[in-house]
């Protein structure tokens, strides 16, 4: 006993020597952080259990809408269905620009600026110009996805409770992914993929306050969805057991599928570029619209999101012949690209699902043609190709795994999934800069890499009301230095704001080193003022980034700096140690 008892003191006395000690005063520190960490996160998912019901209702609405359009059409005239798609395209487009003022595009790249730059800048209006644009667009025939426009309601929602609370900018950009969380997983009726697809794609960051509010959203959104449609699989479909041939196949389908989103998303920026040549933008989406009835009345499969073509696929293999498959991915291709490409208000998610589906039948069948045997079924490498043109439009591989593994029930699959996906995104992160939502960011200098001191930096605040100094005492240009030393009496302190005697404009800053050697001597009680000591610095405006405000203090050489509202208005002191101890706390909250 006596032995084990030795034994443990000295266990203790040498973990004590390896781990750093910590005084009295970082314990009390450290205990504090700790319990303001856990009240932060609960309060957050209070926050995210409010906004993922309110983003399910809107992703079931939407889709409930869409597809009660679509039904009441196939009672018109085929001549009046071939025109819908105009009329609709036209008109959704119409009504977005003209009555909503709402210019945005397809949505999720702004989702994505308005993390990295400003949560709150995304309005209230996209949440209607979202929901009434895909409605009219996709429910009338274009080729396109309801899953974009359903992120882009979703963070839109977010960023409405952000303000409605008031929150400062990192907690707004928290509250928009939490609602993208939301959207995501009702519209699929899909919890993890909406947590995997709002961490990996919007947020780019996995945390405590990340991943467990997002649960909450996600999940609270898939059980309204559920209440409201019922549990349902999107696809289904028996699974066979992938052995290491079929494998090895998946390889091959990968890097086929990483090289077609790559066509795909420059297809996509060239058709814009084509279409953005006419100067209306409602007649350049009906004239896209047009195509699109065009094409349908050669093939009616282009129409819509075309989940229906790849349950055929699922459930009706033997029906559909390798020319016919190769021939909807031509014309799919096209018809996505057109629709998008001409201003049509939808995403890229059901075509990447559609296509990759397409992809992996025709794969399978040409493997079933040339005789490779021990190779699995065409149906099941349609569904691994769906992960894998996900994976290459949005590089996003444990989106596209989970989405596939959800949204078929095919768990069994994980690792044909996960060979496709991971090929397809060495593929195309190899040929490509960036994704179909980041190209156009990255090429315009808007995308920050997460977890980059640039990004923390951006993570603090965008009003730098947050971030002020009230703690101090100014004096007027016209104060002489008597009545100074009155007020020096009560500073906290070492620098004084010095503002103009008519207005509340900052014109300069004493500091009480500059004016030490004034104070004793009391001749100058009465003679000198403040203006004629004073030190001027610049000013930093609410309207300026945290990286402009550093260069001013790196330039200037101070400590603090005044900060001015748009109105030349003095608001308070920016001090470095403030920027130093929210920059360590957003570090700690990251890591």
């Amino acid at each position: 006993m006596n032995s084990w008892t030795t034994f443990k003191q000295e266990l203790h006395t040498k973990l004590q020597t390896l781990l750093p000690s910590t005084s009295p005063g970082e314990a009390e520190r450290l205990s504090h952080f700790r319990a303001h960490s856990a009240r932060e996160t609960v309060v957050m998912m209070l926050c995210a259990l409010i906004i993922g019901a309110g983003s399910g209702v809107l992703a079931v609405s939407l889709n409930w809408g869409v597809h009660f359009l679509q039904e009441s059409i196939l009672f018109l005239p085929d001549l009046s269905q071939i025109l819908m798609p105009a009329l609709g395209a036209g008109l959704a487009v119409f009504m977005i620009r003209n009555l909503l003022r709402d210019p945005s595009g397809h949505g999720v790249p702004e989702v994505i600026h308005a993390v990295l730059h400003d949560a709150r800048n995304l309005k209230k209006r996209m949440i209607f110009s979202r929901f009434f644009g895909s409605l009219l667009t996709v429910g009338t025939g274009n080729s396109a996805g309801l899953e974009g426009p359903t992120v882009c309601i979703g963070a839109a929602w977010g960023a409405v409770v952000a303000r409605w609370l008031n929150t400062n900018e990192r907690r707004s950009k928290l509250l928009l992914g939490y609602g993208v969380a939301g959207a995501v997983a009702g519209i699929f009726n899909a919890p993890l993929t909406g947590l995997i697809f709002t961490l990996e794609i919007i947020l780019g960051e996995w945390s405590v306050l990340t991943v467990l509010p997002s649960i909450i959203a996600a999940v609270t959104a898939t059980e309204f969805s559920r209440v409201l449609m019922g549990n349902k699989i999107t696809f289904t479909h028996e699974f066979e057991f992938f052995d290491p041939t079929s494998l090895v196949a998946c390889v091959l389908l990968g890097i086929l599928t990483g090289l077609l989103s790559i066509a795909f998303s420059r297809s996509l920026s060239w058709s814009e570029k084509k279409f953005h040549r006419i100067g209306s933008p409602w007649a350049r989406a009906a004239l896209g619209g047009a195509i699109i009835g065009g094409m349908a009345y050669l093939n009616p499969s282009v129409l819509g999101e075309g989940y229906n073509i790849t349950q055929e696929f699922l459930a009706q293999m033997d029906q559909h012949t390798v020319e016919w498959v190769l021939f909807f991915i031509l014309l799919k291709f096209i018809a996505c690209c057109v629709t998008l490409g001409s201003g049509g208000v939808g995403g890229v998610f059901a075509p990447s699902l559609v296509l990759g589906s397409a992809v992996g039948m025709s794969f399978g069948l040409i493997l079933g043609l040339t005789g490779w045997e021990g190779v699995a079924e065409p149906a099941a490498f349609a569904l691994v190709g769906m992960a894998g043109m996900v994976t290459g439009v949005m590089h996003g591989p444990l989106t596209g795994v989970f989405l596939v593994m959800e949204s078929t029930g095919g768990y069994s699959l994980i690792l044909p999934l996960m060979l496709t996906a991971s090929s397809a995104m060495v593929t195309s992160s190899f040929l490509e800069v960036g994704s179909v939502y980041t190209r156009n960011l990255i090429f315009k200098g808007d995308l920050v890499k997460r977890g980059s001191d640039q990004h923390l930096l951006r993570s603090l605040s965008r009003d730098f009301r947050d971030l002020l100094d009230h703690d101090f005492l100014t004096v007027r240009d016209s104060t002489l230095l008597g009545e100074f030393v009155e007020v020096f009496k009560n500073a906290h302190r070492n620098y004084f704001p010095v503002l103009e005697a008519d207005s509340d404009r900052c014109i300069g800053i004493v500091f009480l080193d500059d004016i030490r050697s004034y104070l004793f001597d009391t001749h100058l009680y009465k003679i000198v003022s403040m203006g004629s000591i004073m030190r001027s610095l610049p000013t930093i405006s609410t309207n300026e980034s945290i990286e402009e405000a550093l260069d001013k203090f790196e330039l200037s050489g101070a400590w603090a700096l005044p900060v001015m509202d748009g109105k030349a208005r003095f608001l308070g002191m920016l001090s470095k140690s403030t920027l130093f101890d929210h920059y360590r706390r957003e570090l700690q909250i990251t890591v």
